[in-house]
């Protein structure tokens, strides 16, 4: 099967909360291009950016999600239908029980693949999810007061940091796809979260980050799992892995 995985996003229930920044009719021209080389398509979570309202519940991020797929109908649409499939991430967790959509997913194959977000194995999220949910809060106030920039600076920056101490071989996101090939009998992991795309071999199986198609970006991943190759793609090159070496 051939199963292509895209995550981040962070469509925004209006224009100065927006992530997006993708002329629509534009990427659903993409879509209809990985839909002709792809079986299925995963959105692999914070597809919504459903958590920037000045007093967070799970009421507010439904009537969000409900606002962002008003705002965005032909997007909505077609990421209900097949060979779309949801899994929710940590600014989205309301598409689990508004879609339906799961934690993770897996395909079978000579090579199985299981896919997941990726916050669950973020040691801010996991560990210190107030600091977490204040970043994400304050971000969302400053979009909301014009502040975009700034914003937008901050997030970078988060992103940077985690990259340098959490990623590698060694590092917490690894260490939590040994554990899912383990407990799934997997041998690739997919994630995204990071915003970072890239491949990463972790003992005989191997890790793939799907990067982020926020902010105009397209980044995104494909796996065969029969084949066992891999492909990570971040708009400008492509990373290239085969399980099959022999």
């Amino acid at each position: 099967m051939k199963v292509a995985a895209l995550s981040d996003f962070h469509i925004g229930a209006r224009h100065h909360s927006d992530g997006f920044g993708h002329p629509v009719q534009r990427f659903l021209g993409f879509l209809d291009e990985l839909e002709a080389l792809h079986d299925r398509i995963v959105l692999l979570g914070d597809i919504y950016q459903t958590d920037h309202s000045a007093w967070p519940s799970e009421a507010e991020a439904r009537r969000s999600l409900e606002r962002i797929r008003e705002r965005v109908p032909a997007l909505a649409e077609r990421f209900d239908r097949p060979p779309f499939e949801h899994v929710w991430g940590n600014h989205d967790v309301v598409v689990g029980p508004a879609l339906g959509a799961p934690e993770r997913l897996r395909f079978a194959g000579r090579y199985p693949a299981l896919l997941t977000h990726g916050h669950q194995f973020d040691p801010v999220a996991t560990q210190a999810p107030w600091a977490a949910n204040l970043g994400t809060w304050a971000t969302g106030r400053l979009r909301a007061v014009g502040l975009r920039p700034v914003a937008g600076w901050l997030e970078q920056h988060d992103v940077e940091i985690k990259e340098r101490r959490f990623r590698g071989s060694e590092g917490p996101y690894a260490q939590g796809a040994r554990e899912l090939m383990h407990a799934h009998e997997a041998s690739i992991v997919v994630m995204g979260h990071t915003h970072v795309p890239g491949i990463t071999p972790v003992g005989e199986g191997v890790m793939i980050n799907t990067g982020t198609c926020s902010r105009g970006r397209t980044m995104w991943a494909s796996i065969d799992t029969e084949a066992g190759t891999v492909e990570v793609h971040d708009g400008r090159s492509v990373q290239r892995h085969c399980m099959d070496r022999s």
